[in-house]
């Protein structure tokens, strides 16, 4: 009997202490080789240790959520992620109601909206158009690319902010790419 109670507090004792270690209650898995994991229960994908968001795009590009390639972007341009800005709307005349909108990436110059190369992304020109009459910069869209190939959404947003003068970037293999 004793010996069952002496395993039972072993057992408890390094059950307290995975759960009371920070490392294990702040993280659930570990790292990749670029020292970056994805939080299950946010969906985020995040680097610790100076792990590097730009490389090995190739062969993570896919499975990345579009918070990976925000972060990624907004690194290279030197921007912030999920800046959110309130303002008032309403018809005139009405009690002014308060909303808010988030936008992706807001830099020094821009205010972009960014989508995978999926159907989703095609809004993107109209959410970063709001967003910079509200903060007064101009607006950009990034499409990233998750399959190595210029396809039907690349080419529709594309089109569409050529002809409305607004900034395109095309982020594939974590590189800001030329559209001509």
């Amino acid at each position: 009997m004793r010996g069952k109670l002496t395993l039972f507090a072993v057992c408890a004792f390094k059950i307290g202490t995975l759960l009371t270690s920070t490392e294990a209650v702040s993280h659930s898995g570990g790292l990749d080789g670029l020292g970056c994991h994805n939080n299950r229960s946010t969906g985020n994908y995040h680097c610790h240790k100076g792990g590097d968001l730009s490389s090995s795009f190739k062969s993570l590009k896919s499975s990345m959520s579009e918070t990976f390639y925000n972060l990624a972007l907004a690194k290279k341009l030197k921007g912030e992620t999920e800046v959110t800005f309130e303002y008032e709307y309403g018809l005139e005349g009405n009690t002014p109601l308060l909303a808010s909108i988030r936008v992706d990436i807001l830099t020094e110059e821009y205010v972009i909206e960014g989508g995978k190369d999926k159907r989703s992304s095609l809004d993107s020109i109209q959410q970063a158009v709001f967003a910079s009459t509200l903060v007064g910069k101009k607006p950009a869209v990034a499409i990233y690319d998750t399959d190595g190939l210029w396809g039907k959404y690349e080419h529709r947003v594309w089109t569409a902010a050529k002809e409305l003068g607004i900034k395109f970037i095309w982020f594939s293999d974590g590189e800001i790419k030329d559209v001509k």
